[in-house]
């Protein structure tokens, strides 16, 4: 008999240390969002559920359809994009890269958007593969900003 209780009051104290150790103190639990009932928002969804396990077991990790996505010219087709090279090193800006959204609309096409990077190469991407293959041929030997610039089609780096 002295065993059995000794068997019952481990697994009450597993049993306690396991809800103090997986409930009470994920950051959804009380104090931190949580409902005062000793678990927090997480109760009843799979295994981390709140405090950020590993992706495949939920929880604010999983970035599943989540994010900004594509921004700046990684948005943009590369049928319509066109690179950029000889513009001055380490001269990034807002106010550079507007000015270079000028000058790739002297092809007579629409630019979306223009970039200068930071090692002196750029990109810029247009409506359509006609404006691109236009702003190629017209601005490639261009001088942008006392530089002279060299336009050619947008390619993907070999990896």
């Amino acid at each position: 008999l002295k065993a059995h209780r000794g068997l019952v009051s481990h697994q009450s104290a597993l049993s306690t240390f396991l809800s103090l150790a997986f409930s009470i103190h994920t950051p959804d639990a009380m104090g931190w969002g949580g409902d005062g009932k000793g678990y927090g928002k997480s109760y009843g969804k799979s295994w981390g559920g709140s405090w950020g396990g590993p992706a495949m077991w939920g929880g604010p990790y999983d970035m599943k359809g989540k994010g900004k996505g594509k921004t700046g010219l990684r948005s943009f087709s590369n049928e319509t994009k066109v690179w950029i090279g000889g513009l001055p090193a380490d001269s990034c800006s807002t106010d550079l890269n507007k000015q270079l959204k000028v000058h790739m609309e002297t092809a007579g096409g629409k630019c979306l958007y223009a970039e200068v990077g930071k090692s002196g190469n750029g990109g810029a991407a247009f409506k359509t593969k006609e404006e691109q293959q236009q702003a190629i041929s017209m601005l490639n030997g261009s001088t942008f900003n006392g530089s002279v610039i060299e336009v050619d089609i947008w390619t993907k780096k070999d990896a």
